[in-house]
Order: structure tokens, then sequence, then C-alpha cells
């Protein structure tokens, strides 16, 4: 993929990739703050009404309950309350005619007053007396299309489907009664209220007589909507002229205790169950008839719109109030002006795409030249010069290359001189440790001369070790005087085999017999141990750890322990082990074996990295065991037969194994 596709890439994901998501994100979240919206106002909205459906049912309860304590209907009750018991008449209650045309005058104009006054509410009123009197009931209704005087009938019982309740006649609270909903001979929805009516002489007993009052459910609601929400109530009108009432934004609906709709926003749906009206509504229909309460969505499936309905009871009545809001077209908007904006979005981010382009195309281009004449540099034409003639950061990259392709021609310059001395600081650094470690062996030769000197064996072995200090400072001169020659050849061996044992007791007459009467020394010998190695290199290694050692455990003493043996049938090993203070676990891990890494107050630090190369050239490994307090082993392990057949056993062993498991499998 080039320059151009990444950056266009970059730039989408970079820009409008976050763009199109903080714009889906702020969708969605808009969609939530909608929703808790729409879920406050129908909340509020269905308690509004509730509350206004009750306030209206005790506004009407004080109305009847001031009829029933007026004096003319109060009078009424003593005189009710005077006559004998069972008797058809009396002088003070005359018996009225069919038409109420006897009805005490008094009485007539106080029940029609009120009726005419509260036409819209009430379709009738009827005074009752107790059965026991004999008394002749009196019904008033409200005057007619083209009258003006209330209809008076007597003489007939409560309609059918009206009933009195018969608690009254036992009350001694002057309250109305509220019935549940029920439906007129008309098949009106009322409310049937039953008020005791009190004589004044005796307000303590028993009422006997009773107003019978129907109030119309339906303008009861339409007064508690002109209070709470007219828009909902009002879309009554709309649809008796022919809308849709469930087209609207808000819904207002109303059940009874059976879950007969008793009011409804689309009027096609009154005065039916609303499980059969509605079905999708129906769980949320039960759980308002049971008097219930809450908030959900439900779905209407012929337009497949979303509502959010809330429902709460209206107290002291067996009614339901629920409130719905259309939430699909809530969101319609939101969505439409959402796809406008994303339509925006995009148009201006092709547009800044196309710009986008032209600017990397050129640049690409300059990234180009700049490219190849740095892979002309690379392939080593330092002569190579990168123009650009933009004043952009191709233009401060390509005179980059050109001050980077002048300075490697000055470095390459310098570059073998360089070489040169880094070579023979590094062959002066090794032979300078070779140095001092045969100056120490001559130095403790020097000082035990003192001592022994008049001994003749002594002699004889320190003109033989004279004698080989001063091979070892012939040889040393020999590679200081061929560096380049010695260096490049430091690492390489010719091994063969040979016994370690006498090149371990050679060193140990060198280094550390000197040394016995200050420190314990041990040895742990086989009579011989045969290994592929130069002789004078491993000598040179055990020498190094021996010194190491002694210097280790410094002039208050030790043990010094010197151990050799088999590993395994084709490896051997020897260890040196001291007592002085050991080593940490980090220095062991990050410097013990690292050039110039040294613990010594002198010393230049390549001893056991030599000492490791040396054995690792060889086929072996240098190991390390220590611990604070309790000294230091070194193990040295070399092959004790050639490399190649090593390795051609190893792979033998293995071609077994492998034939043997398969074996095993087949079996």
């Amino acid at each position: 993929m080039n320059l151009r596709a990444k950056l266009l890439i970059l730039f989408v994901a970079g820009s409008l990739a976050p763009v199109l998501l903080g714009g889906w994100l702020f969708y969605r979240s808009s969609l939530k703050v909608v929703g808790g919206m729409l879920r406050e106002e129908v909340e509020a909205e269905a308690s509004r009404v509730a509350h206004d459906v009750e306030t209206a049912l005790r506004a009407r309860e004080v109305d009847l309950n001031e009829l029933a304590q007026a004096s003319a209907v109060r009078d009424y009750a003593r005189a009710v309350a005077s006559q004998p018991v069972a008797s058809a008449s009396s002088d003070s209650l005359p018996a009225p005619d069919e038409a109420g045309a006897n009805m005490p005058e008094s009485i007539r104009a106080a029940l029609a007053g009120f009726v005419s006054h509260n036409r819209d509410y009430y379709t009738a009123l009827t005074l009752v007396a107790a059965s026991r009197t004999g008394s002749t009931p009196f019904r008033i209704e409200p005057p007619g299309a083209g009258n003006s005087s209330p209809r008076v009938t007597a003489g007939d019982a409560l309609p059918d489907k009206i009933s009195l309740d018969e608690r009254v006649w036992s009350t001694s609270e002057a309250k109305p009664l509220r019935s549940n909903v029920t439906r007129n001979a008309e098949g009106i929805p009322c409310i049937v209220y039953t008020v005791p009516v009190f004589s004044p002489d005796d307000e303590r007993s028993p009422p006997h007589v009773a107003l019978v009052a129907e109030l119309k459910l339906e303008a009861l609601l339409q007064e508690a909507g002109r209070a709470g929400h007219p828009t909902a109530f009002a879309a009554n009108a709309a649809a008796r002229a022919g809308g849709n009432g469930a087209q609207a934004a808000r819904l207002l609906l109303v059940l009874d205790k059976t879950g007969l709709v008793v009011h409804h926003t689309s009027y096609a749906f009154k005065y039916q169950p609303a499980g059969v009206a509605m079905p999708y509504f129906d769980v949320f229909a039960r759980d308002m008839a049971a008097g219930g309460s809450g908030t959900d969505f439900y779905t209407v499936p012929a337009d497949g719109n979303r509502w959010l309905a809330a429902y709460k009871p209206v107290a002291g009545s067996d009614l339901s109030v629920a409130a719905a809001g259309n939430y699909t077209r809530a969101v319609a908007s939101l969505k439409r002006d959402g796809l406008t904006s994303l339509a925006l979005v995009l148009l201006a981010a092709g547009a800044a795409t196309l710009f986008v382009f032209a600017v990397v195309t050129r640049a690409t281009r300059r990234i180009t030249r700049v490219t190849e004449a740095a892979a002309a540099i690379g392939a080593g034409d330092l002569n190579q010069r990168i123009e650009v003639r933009a004043n952009d950061e191709t233009h401060a990259l390509a005179e980059g290359f050109n001050q980077m392709s002048n300075r490697l021609r000055e470095l390459i310059a310098r570059e073998a001189e360089t070489r040169q001395f880094q070579s023979f600081v590094r062959l002066s650094a090794m032979l300078t440790h070779d140095l001092k470690n045969a100056i120490t062996g001559l130095s403790m030769l020097v000082t035990n001369m003192e001592r022994q000197f008049h001994r003749a064996e002594f002699r004889e072995d320190a003109v033989s070790s004279l004698r080989q200090a001063t091979e070892k400072l012939g040889a040393l001169v020999a590679r200081l005087s061929a560096p380049v020659k010695s260096l490049s050849g430091e690492y390489r061996i010719a091994p063969r085999p040979a016994d370690l044992v006498p090149v371990i007791r050679r060193v140990l007459a060198a280094t550390a017999e000197p040394r016995a009467e200050f420190y314990d020394i041990r040895t742990e010998l086989p009579d011989t141990l045969v290994a592929q190695i130069e002789a004078e290199r491993i000598e040179r290694v055990l020498e190094n750890l021996i010194v190491n050692a002694f210097e280790a455990m410094g002039g208050r003493g030790g043990r010094l322990t010197v151990a050799a043996g088999h590993e395994s049938e084709s490896l051997v090993y020897f260890s040196v082990e001291d007592t002085g203070p050991g080593m940490t676990e980090d220095f062991m891990r990050t410097r013990l074996f690292h050039a110039f890494a040294t613990t010594k107050k002198r010393g230049i630090g390549l001893g056991l990295f030599t000492c490791r190369e040396i054995v690792e050239s060889h086929g072996g490994r240098l190991e390390v065991k220590s611990k604070i307090g309790s000294g230091t082993r070194f193990r040295v392990v070399l092959p004790s037969i050639p490399l190649m057949a090593t390795h051609a056993r190893s792979a033998e062993k293995s071609s077994q194994s492998k034939a043997a498991a398969k074996t095993g499998a087949a079996g």
C-alpha cells in the first residue's frame, strides 16, 4: 500500500469516521432524550387528567351535598319522617299526581333549578323516600330540545339499570355514596350518586329521604379535559366530524373496572371492551382494570406506529386514565434532521477528501523523488544529491539526506583508521590481562625465594617456573609484534585430545602452591581426564579462575577447591571453588561475563569475558554458582570427543528415539 492510500485511509479513519460515530452517538442520545421527554409528558398528562377527574367528581359531590342541605329538601325530609309508617298520604305531604303537579313548590323549585343549571352533567334527579313511608318518588329530568322547563314525573320506581345504594338508609354521614360506572336506559355511561337527606329535627337519625343523581360520565370527562388537556379531549369533535383521532400525536383513554372504554380520543373506540377494540392494548387494559399504574410501549399493528402509554387510576372511583404519545411520530422529525445532517457531512467529507487527495498526490511525488535518491545513497552512491523545490517538509527531508551523505563520506574516510585503533586497543587489553597474571605468578615466586631458596628442590621448581614464565612473556611479546594476525586468530582453535589433569596440576603448581601457607588448597582430581582442547588456552582459563578466586578471598585466607571429572559420556568438567564473599544475582545476570565489567579496585574486566569466549570456542560452556557470604564456584564443561562425533552421536540418538516412538505408536 502506497503512502497516498495510507494517508487517505488515515484521513477517513481520523476525521470522517469520528464525525460519523459522533453523529450516530448524538442520534442515539437524542432518541433517549426524546423518549425521556415523551415519558415525562404522558406521565404528567395521565396524572393531571386523573387528578382533574377526581377534582370534578369531588366538585359534583359538593354540589349534590349542598342540594341535600337545602332548606326545602330538608323540610321535605322532615315531612316524610313525621308521617305515619306505610301511610299513603298526609296532610303535610300531599300525594302528587302523575305529572308531579301537586309536588310542593319549594321542592320543585330547588330540584328544577339544580337540574337546569347542571343540565350538561345530569340525566335526572330522583327524590326517593324510605320504603317504609310509602311515599312516591319524584323524578326530574333536564329540559329537552325546545323545552325551557325540566320534566317532572312521579309515582314510578327508578329506571332500569339505575339502582339506589341501600346503604344510604343506615348511614349517619352527610356524604354522597358513589356507585360504579353504569349505563342508564338510553345507554349513556353514568355514575349514580345516592345522597342522604337528613331531617333538620334529628340529624343523628338515619335519613328518610335520599337523592339519586345520574351523573353523565362524558360531561365529567369533558370538564376534566378542559381543565387538564383540552387538545386530547377536543379530538372527539374531529373524530365525530370524520377525523381519525388515532392518527394524533397524543391519545387519552379512560376505562372502567370492567375494561370498557368510556372515553377515547377516537370516537370509534368508545363504549367497547378494550380487549376487543384494541387487542394490542389488552395487557395495559387488564392492569388498568385492576387499579394498577405504570408506563410502557405498545405498537399499533395497523400502521406500525409505536406509542408510549402511562396509566393511573382515579382515586375514589373505578376509573383509570391512560395518556399515550406517538413515539414514532416524535422521532420521525429527528430521523429526518439526522439524515439531512448526515448527507451534508458526507458531502463536506467528499469535498475535503478530493482536496486532501490532490495535496497528498503532489506530496507523494516529492517523497518518491526523495526515496529514489535515498535508495541510491543506500546503494553506495554518496555523491547523490536530492533537489526539491517546494518549501515544505520534503525540502527539509531532502536537505537532511544531503547532509547525511556528506557526513557519511567523512565517516567512511575515517572508518579504517578507527577500526585499526579499536583492534589495537582490544588486543592491548587482552595482552595486559595475561601479562598481569604472569607478573602475579612471578611476584609470588620472588616472595617465596626469600624464604625457601636454600632448599634444592625449591630452586629446581623455581628455575622451571621462571622458564615457563619467560616463555609466556615471549609469546605475549610475539603476539604484540603482530597485532592484526593475533587479533584475527584470537578465538580460532585446533583442538586435539589432551589430558586435563597434568594441565590442572601445572597451573596449581604455578599459581596456588606459592600461596599454600596462607590458604587451604584442596584438589579432587581423577588419574586422567581426556578432553578435546588446546592445552595452552585452557591453561589460561584455569589460571585466570584460580587467580580470581585468590583475589576474591583476599589476604584473610580461605579454602580453594579444584575438582574435575566426567559430566557425561561425551563431556568432562573441571571446577574452581572459593570461600570468598560471593556475588549478587543481579551482578551475575547483568555484568559478570561482560567486557570491562569488574568489581576489583584494579583490573580491566576482561578475564571472565575472555575465559567464556575461549571455552565456547572449544564447544564447551562456562557455568557459575555463587551466593552472598558462601563463596563462588566456576565450572568449565568441555567435550571429551571431537565435536563432529558428538553431533553425529546426538543425531543417531535422536533417530533412535524417533524410531522407538513410531514402533511404540504402531504397537
